[in-house]
């Protein structure tokens, strides 16, 4: 059985068990040949169409799903490895600003729903997904691979720690106040935090009390660990931290921390209380329960050793990874026959990567490394200048073809780039990114017929390849056609919440017909704004409004109804208010007008008066920290 998964290589603690390391013991499993792959490696397209199985990890590349329907044909099995609620991110997460698109949340839904099954890292993820759609769901949780025997009590000051990403920073800063009353009452103690320099701010503690290390790989935050006597586990309650992983507690467990731990999902059902950590489910509560350590260093001894009895039994990849490759042999329902590793692909794989056993790993080499600096070159000319040389030297990688082809199209030369397009479909014929540029190839031609034959045609056949909608929408209105509306329609129920897309056709509308399309669109989508997406959607939003509210249109009522609905979704929109004000004034509706005005003139005194008092240019940290510790917890 071939086993590829498919990904990027990072450091960190989620690509050590989720990718890796489960890859590395499935190469180890007799029968078995398992491949980690870069998304970009120039072998992929010969894997993904010669695997028995292929795990994508998620990386934003629209061709997965028309590579999920020709393996689907091939009869080859494919899995999404889904394994965090990436909606709901705290807004300064590094990776939170391009989750706010919701044109990169659809793409993760389709993959939940389009894939033969979703391996995920909890059943609280396990619900979420199924949800959304995903129809053959299986937990695999994380697991230990190298477990040290337990370390020995170290004699130094009582140290309490926490690390973690710059995506969990508002879950440390809710305690931090109570944290450091702590310390400040037992002077003894010490804090240990390894994270972004950021959080060092949180706490104001002499450097001798206090122990900051940078974020980093996985090996240097287990060493972290070997610092600290009791580690914390703060999660506020959010959707993205309910569905987190219980890996802290291996890892407390593991390296011989005791571990207080928030009473929610990711800890609730696997923790023990007063067994193997504690619970907690308020700020004062943790505190209560460090004091408690502190004070009953038996009790601290108890749980460590405990907590590493039961991981030491329980938690062993060795003992759980045949339960992935029978879930994987399961799918095999029409009994396709394993085409295996023919020699030629052996030393094709060994050439191109480090193996261990039956497990190899492809990272981006010279090649591929090549191809991300061209198309990160800054102009266009420069783009395709590296990339001819780099499709000349190497005439089989099929991504360096379709951004040859994708730049060529940008500078114009639409005869050129479909050259380049026919050799991506050459090498890589599942592409639907090739087929909608060799749509755009020929509307740049001035074949506009053409382009839209051929962009309804992916439509129908990849019907959920949203790039291919955008394009098509686009084109319609531009060739003014009588359809264009029954298409925004289709696409409407096809992505219901991808409300970009939906602005994208407002322009098959008349004038007078778009107050009310935006508006329909608003209701759909409006309550539905996570946190994290929320300035990203008005931003988008209002700008449509605003579009159609310098429209010369008469009859102007459709035009204020839509301005009421999105006063309602964002009311600290000054110049929403101030529109809506001068819509009502203009139609003899000026008591109603003046309410707006005051409004819109008290946001525009206190942004004013903010500006005069701090001359502040960006809020401050500490603000959206607090702000989103207030909307989280409010009811």
């Amino acid at each position: 059985m071939l086993i590829v998964q498919v990904g990027d290589f990072g450091t960190d603690g989620d690509a050590h068990y989720r990718i890796h390391a489960p890859a590395r013991s499935m190469g180890s499993v007799d029968g078995v040949v398992s491949v980690d792959i870069h998304f970009r490696h120039h072998l992929l397209p010969t894997l993904a169409e010669k695997a028995d199985v292929l795990i994508l990890q998620f990386f934003s590349d629209w061709d997965l799903m028309p590579l999920i329907s020709m393996r689907k044909k091939l009869g080859k099995i494919t899995i999404f490895e889904a394994n965090d609620y990436f909606f709901d991110l705290q807004p300064w997460n590094p990776i939170a600003s391009s989750w706010q698109d919701r044109e990169i949340q659809e793409l993760y839904i389709q993959l939940l729903r389009h894939c033969d099954g979703v391996q995920t890292s909890t059943a609280y993820l396990a619900e979420q997904w199924r949800d959304m759609g995903a129809s053959n769901v299986e937990v695999f949780q994380n697991q230990l691979v190298h477990l040290q025997p337990l370390a020995e009590i170290v004699e130094r000051p009582f140290t309490v720690g926490w690390a973690g990403s710059p995506g969990h920073f508002a879950d440390l800063y809710h305690v931090a106040p109570h944290l450091q009353n702590w310390l400040d009452a037992h002077p003894d103690a010490l804090l240990a935090i390894m994270t972004n320099e950021l959080a060092q701010e949180f706490f104001n503690l002499d450097p001798s009390r206090f122990k900051f290390k940078p974020f980093g790989s996985i090996e240097s935050y287990l060493d972290f660990l070997g610092s600290i006597d009791v580690g914390i586990a703060p999660l506020l309650p959010t959707k993205y931290n309910k569905g987190r992983s219980d890996v802290k507690y291996l890892e407390y467990a593991s390296c011989g921390v005791a571990g207080i731990y928030q009473n929610l999902e990711p800890y609730s059902n696997i923790v023990r209380d007063f067994e193997t950590g504690l619970l907690f489910s308020t700020p004062e509560e943790l505190i209560y329960q460090l004091d408690r350590l502190y004070q009953d260093k038996l009790l601290r001894l108890k749980i460590r050793e405990q907590a590493y009895v039961f991981v030491s039994k329980e938690r062993k990849m060795e003992a759980h990874i045949s339960n992935r490759i029978e879930w994987y042999k399961n799918f095999n329902r029409n009994n396709v026959s394993s085409e295996g590793v023919d020699e030629q692909l052996c030393i094709a794989l060994e050439e191109a990567g480090e193996k261990q056993g039956g497990y190899f790993q492809l990272r981006a080499g010279v090649v591929e490394k090549q191809c991300l600096e061209a198309v990160a070159k800054p102009t266009a000319h420069e783009r395709v200048e590296a990339l001819i040389k780099l499709t000349q030297q190497q005439p089989a990688y099929s991504f360096a073809w379709l951004k040859l082809g994708e730049c060529l199209n940008g500078l114009r030369q639409p005869g050129e780039a479909l050259k380049a397009f026919e050799k991506t479909l050459e090498l890589m014929p599942y592409s639907s990114s090739a087929k909608i540029e060799i749509a755009r190839s020929h509307f740049l031609s001035e074949d506009r017929d053409k382009a839209v034959s051929l962009l309804e045609q992916i439509c129908l056949s990849e019907a959920f390849f949203l790039p291919a909608w955008k394009y098509f929408l686009r084109l319609l209105a531009i060739q003014k056609a009588s359809d264009g509306i029954g298409w925004c329609k289709k696409a409407d129920a096809k992505f219901p919440g991808c409300y970009s897309l939906s602005v994208i056709g407002l322009d098959n509308y008349s004038p007078q017909e778009r107050p009310s399309a935006l508006f329909k669109i608003l209701t759909r989508v409006g309550s539905t704004f996570s946190i994290m997406e929320y300035p990203y959607a008005r931003d988008v939003l209002s700008k449509a409004i605003f579009e159609i509210v310098a429209l010369p249109l008469r009859d102007k009522s459709a035009v204020i109804a839509l301005l009421q609905k999105a006063h309602t979704l964002f009311p600290e929109s000054t110049q929403i208010a101030a529109q809506l004000g001068n819509l009502l004034y203009a139609t003899g509706e000026g008591v109603k007008a003046q309410k707006y005005f005051n409004y819109a003139c008290s946001q525009k005194l206190a942004s004013d008066l903010c500006k005069q008092d701090g001359q502040i240019k960006e809020i401050p940290y500490q603000w959206q920290f607090s702000r989103f510790i207030h909307q989280v917890l409010s009811p």
